[in-house]
């Protein structure tokens, strides 16, 4: 208990130190942009490769993307129907985010500290279907939508975007080491182990800087029903989960945090990019990461998962 605490608590202060550097005027959201780059470009890749290239690969394994695809996919279907009568606007920022996860940024720190290094393996392959479902689906339906109407974009101009993404080149890196099994110098880890290290602090220092509470009471209620979606069906799965899979197995408590993680970050650019209002993506985010920084610490604590 003491540890899961220390995790949970630690996180809190970290996260709570980004936001206070950004509120007193050390560091602006501009600067956390830099910030992001620069993980996006270092730190996230070499964790990728960190956690795919040692870790036992086998089949089962390709079951938790696809668990992933089912899980937003759900989420996204109900809204699709639910935000039918709105605007156009309105309904594909809502839509976009029911789907999607912020499994990176929020999902790995916490992952990696409650149940350490060797928990990563699921969560990266959680992500693969996270990646699938936000650049194959979220970002489709918020095109259709959009006052610019750019309508559904190629499938090649989808996959070379998800694959130009420098964490999936990462993972694509780790994956071809661990699967020709090609033996790699010491001082190659050794590099990759350094950058991945400072990937958990940096991330967690980020959501602080990009933490904001200034709502829109006027499209709170659409938000909070994309919040009754989100965790409505992840709450569902966490309940399947505690009835289909053994408890002391690692990938139960993982897929347990993955199924209420908040929504992905993405959705603040593709709102910039497609000319929706940015403050209701904003909104959504921000309230997501608190829910389910509490619901996580409630589940970790109430289901003893760690």
């Amino acid at each position: 208990m003491t540890q899961t605490n220390n995790v949970f608590i630690l996180t809190l202060a970290i996260i709570l130190l980004g936001f206070l550097l950004k509120k007193y005027n050390y560091i602006t959201e501009k600067e956390g942009k830099t910030i992001s780059r620069f993980l996006m470009h270092t730190t996230f890749p070499a964790l990728m490769i960190i956690s795919t290239a040692r870790v036992e690969l086998d089949a089962s394994l390709l079951l938790i993307p696809l668990f992933c695809i089912v899980f937003c996919s759900i989420m996204i279907a109900i809204a699709w129907f639910w935000f039918a009568k709105y605007p156009n606007d309105l309904r594909g920022v809502l839509t976009m985010g029911a789907g999607g996860l912020n499994v990176g940024l929020f999902g790995f720190p916490i992952i990696e500290g409650l149940f350490g290094k060797e928990s990563l393996v699921y969560a990266v392959m959680f992500d693969i279907g996270n990646t699938i479902i936000v650049f194959g689906v979220v970002y489709p339906i918020g095109s259709y939508f959009s006052s610019n109407h750019k309508g559904l974009p190629e499938f090649k101009t989808l996959v070379k975007k998800i694959f130009s993404l420098p964490p999936v080149l990462g993972m694509v890196i780790g994956l071809s080491i661990n699967f020709s099994s090609v033996e790699m110098p010491p001082l190659f880890f050794d590099f990759l182990d350094i950058l991945a290290k400072a990937n958990k602090p940096l991330v967690l220092l980020l959501i602080g800087i990009y933490l904001s509470f200034e709502l829109d009471k006027k499209q709170m209620m659409a938000i909070s029903k994309v919040l009754v979606i989100r965790y409505s069906v992840g709450l569902l799965l966490v309940i399947v989960l505690y009835y289909t899979l053994p408890h002391d197995a690692l990938l139960y408590s993982v897929l347990v945090i993955c199924v209420i993680l908040p929504s992905g970050l993405t959705i603040l650019p593709f709102s910039d990019e497609l000319n929706y209002d940015s403050r209701i993506a904003g909104t959504l985010i921000n309230i997501s990461l608190l829910i389910s920084f509490v619901l996580m610490w409630g589940l970790v604590l109430g289901l003893h998962l760690n």
